[in-house]
């Protein structure tokens, strides 16, 4: 006797169910996205943060290992313009009797003076000290902008190796040791979020989303 096989039904996913799975997706997605936003945007702001962090560490180390009083511009002045800020690795002319700097009007030089332009249209705001007070300082005009100057030293003089100070006359180098912890506030506008870059007054540079 042959027997005919039986025909196996395959059951597949009904239209009601595909809409459901479907909704379910859509909703966790639109969950995911501002999450996504959120995420992107910290990271956008950290990578400013820790870029500045080295660029600041290795000022520091290139002050100890070179012997050399090294400077930091950071714009201040005007407002539209707080994108830039300037460091040396290596001074213009330590030969002269007052060592000779480099100054943002001079144009970078590969190993010994560098510009760098926050990324993602950030800019930096006026620093501040512990507890959030606006840092009183004496800016240097230059090419027609204000700068928060500020050194690291090497050693030399009364200043302790890689000695973070604020210099108050260029022409006469003038030093001014900080009195407390220094911030530089790192501002994205388009997702209103603020990061820091602190300076102690051991020389120690870190980042932190809390102002200090």
């Amino acid at each position: 006797m042959i027997t005919t096989p039986r025909a196996v039904r395959v059951r597949g996913f009904t239209f009601i169910e595909l809409v459901i799975v479907v909704g379910i997706i859509i909703i966790l997605a639109g969950m995911a996205v501002p999450a996504f936003g959120t995420t992107l945007a910290r990271s956008r702001i950290q990578s400013n943060a820790s870029q500045m962090v080295q660029d600041l560490r290795l000022v520091r180390d290139n002050a100890i290992i070179y012997q050399q009083d090294l400077y930091i511009y950071v714009c201040t002045s005007p407002a539209a313009n707080r994108t830039t800020y300037y460091y040396e690795l290596f001074q213009k002319d330590p030969l002269t009797t007052i060592p000779t700097h480099y100054t943002p009007t001079d144009a970078p030089v590969s190993g010994k003076f560098v510009q760098k332009t926050a990324m993602y249209g950030m800019g930096f705001s006026v620093p501040i000290t512990s507890g959030g007070t606006a840092l009183s300082f004496t800016a240097a005009t230059i090419g027609g902008k204000q700068y928060l100057v500020f050194a690291y030293c090497c050693g030399k003089g009364n200043n302790f190796r890689g000695q973070p100070v604020i210099v108050s006359d260029m022409s006469v180098p003038t030093y001014t040791a900080f009195s407390g912890t220094i911030a530089i506030p790192i501002v994205d506008a388009a997702n209103s979020r603020t990061w820091y870059v602190t300076v102690s007054p051991a020389g120690r540079a870190t980042s932190s989303g809390v102002s200090p």
